[in-house]
């Protein structure tokens, strides 16, 4: 039937019976969410390998190539430069530590390593969510660049401390605007990509951290080979100037180049069509930013499945204490006393390759497959391996070297989990931004009393009295539960509800 005729009916019937016409109508506004779907274009993927390492979706235009490359070279550098600023910033103190701070300062028996990560977890805590509330206010190009400056002259205060109280006021400083870092940019990366290709951009953004941990500790070689006692300065303090100067230039670059977010961008190497062509992207996706920082943002959160499933994840990640076997390895060769200063900073950078690898390999399996849960599954079981061996302990040394350096495969977790909540939370960009600064507050949160309790410094690096490594392991057999089979269920079970919902409601549009 020819739309005018369509029209000439409806009218009629409209003058006998409005009411029939006021159901017809209704029911096209129910199933127009339906029509725009399908009238989006099919996706195809392209063939082997050719398919397994693409970096764009199969169709994408000249012109789109060319948007997403801009995307990359200036919103990805940024932060992938700016995570690596923060992770060479949370582990110097560690490179400090085992580089003349620790007998200088008289540190060791009273924990104060511990101490120092707690104090900053702290910071971490109470910062994140409210930074990421923050960013959907105060543009990103702002925000992000301006915390990076204060924290690093935080950083630059370090190098005066000569009392453990003095570093646990900075390092507390320090997380406060650290935990903006992580989550934002997150955010602003969800903001951007697709969901086939976000887990390996943001594979690479947290490969950076690995990569400022790893320089961290060439760094704090080159300084104690070359500069300790220069200025009348120890090494370990030239290491946090020298942190401090590595920030300023970035920080400038992110307020010239980041590209805010989508529906709020001006930046000057998009044109027109590239920032309407960006909207689109996203839009086609179903993640229109909707809702607004309000009342009613809090009980979008609490109603959600995101929140408890990408928080209890990233909760259980933290508790396997992943991000901080690093430091335990440094402290290890250090106890064994059979390497120089310079191999106990360089070798644990060992850590960093195999969490560059993993995410990497991870990031293309999961946009391939298009599925997280059987990548943190195969991980996982990795990992239970590697902590079942240090919960051993009682194995030959070269063993335990591998052991630790195999650990850095829990690394690919963090692009993981918040690629993933980035994709399911659709357009509610409040919800989003809250979650991500939630799962970075909360991880922080359980891990101080965890780490207080199952690994003191003074106790590394066996923590045998305390049953550290057994009671990680725990956590880490939950980890790999709960994002190989607990989340993926959850979100079928979600996904299918919604499904259902939409029927129902075509059915009484219908009716």
């Amino acid at each position: 039937m020819s739309a005018p005729i369509e029209e000439i009916q409806l009218a009629k019937t409209a003058e006998v019976a409005p009411n029939v016409v006021e159901k017809t109508s209704s029911s096209r506004n129910s199933t127009s969410a339906v029509d725009e779907k399908l009238s989006q274009p099919v996706r195809t993927s392209y063939p082997g390998l050719t398919g397994f390492f693409h970096w764009h979706e199969p169709g994408t235009s000249k012109e789109e190539k060319r948007l997403i490359f801009k995307l990359d070279w200036f919103l990805l550098s940024y932060s992938c430069l700016c995570f690596f600023v923060k992770w060479l910033d949370s582990n110097n103190v560690t490179n400090a530590y085992a580089s003349g701070m620790k007998e200088e300062l008289g540190f060791g028996p009273g924990n104060e390593l511990t101490w120092m990560n707690t104090f900053f977890n702290a910071g971490q805590l109470i910062g994140a969510p409210f930074a990421n509330l923050i960013i959907t206010v105060i543009r990103p190009r702002y925000w992000l660049p301006s915390c990076l400056l204060c924290w690093s002259l935080f950083v630059l205060f370090l190098y005066k401390c000569n009392t453990a109280h003095q570093f646990y006021a900075l390092r507390f400083c320090i997380g406060l605007f650290e935990s903006a870092a992580w989550p934002g940019i997150e955010y602003t990366l969800g903001s951007w990509y697709r969901k086939s290709e976000i887990a390996r951009r943001s594979a690479l953004f947290v490969i950076s951290g690995v990569l400022g941990q790893m320089f961290s500790g060439y760094l704090q070689s080159a300084l104690y080979s070359g500069m300790n006692g220069r200025g009348g300065l120890s090494a370990w303090r030239w290491l946090f100037i020298f942190d401090f100067i590595l920030a300023v230039p970035i920080a400038i670059y992110g307020m010239l180049c980041h590209p805010d977010t989508p529906h709020q961008s001006n930046a000057w190497y998009l044109n027109e069509w590239e920032r309407n062509r960006a909207k689109e992207r996203i839009e086609e996706e179903g993640r229109k930013p909707v809702g607004k920082l309000d009342w009613t943002v809090f009980k979008r959160v609490a109603t959600s499945w995101q929140l408890y499933c990408f928080v209890i994840g990233y909760a259980l990640w933290s508790l396997t204490v992943g991000s901080l076997v690093l430091q335990y390895f440094t402290l290890y060769l250090k106890q064994t006393g059979y390497f120089t200063i310079p191999q106990i900073n360089n070798i644990p950078t060992a850590i960093g390759a195999v969490n560059f690898f993993t995410m990497i390999i991870t990031g293309y399996v999961a946009d391939k497959i298009g599925n997280r849960g059987p990548v943190c599954l195969a991980v996982g079981l990795i990992l239970t391996v590697c902590y079942a061996i240090l919960s051993a302990w009682d194995v030959p040394h070269g063993l335990k070297m591998v052991v630790f350096i195999a650990c850095g495969t829990y690394g690919c977790f963090t692009p993981l989990l918040a690629g993933w909540c980035n994709e399911t939370c659709g357009g509610d960009q409040q919800k989003r931004a809250f979650i991500l600064g939630l799962m970075t507050s909360v991880g922080p949160a359980v891990q101080i009393p965890f780490q207080q309790l199952q690994f003191p410094s003074s106790q590394a690096p066996h923590f045998k009295s305390t049953h550290g490594w057994p009671s990680a392991l725990a956590f880490v057999v939950l980890l790999t539960l709960w994002t190989g089979f607990g989340i993926p269920t959850i979100q079928k079970a979600m996904q299918k509800r919604v499904q259902t919902d939409e029927h129902q409601s075509e059915y009484e549009a219908e009716t």
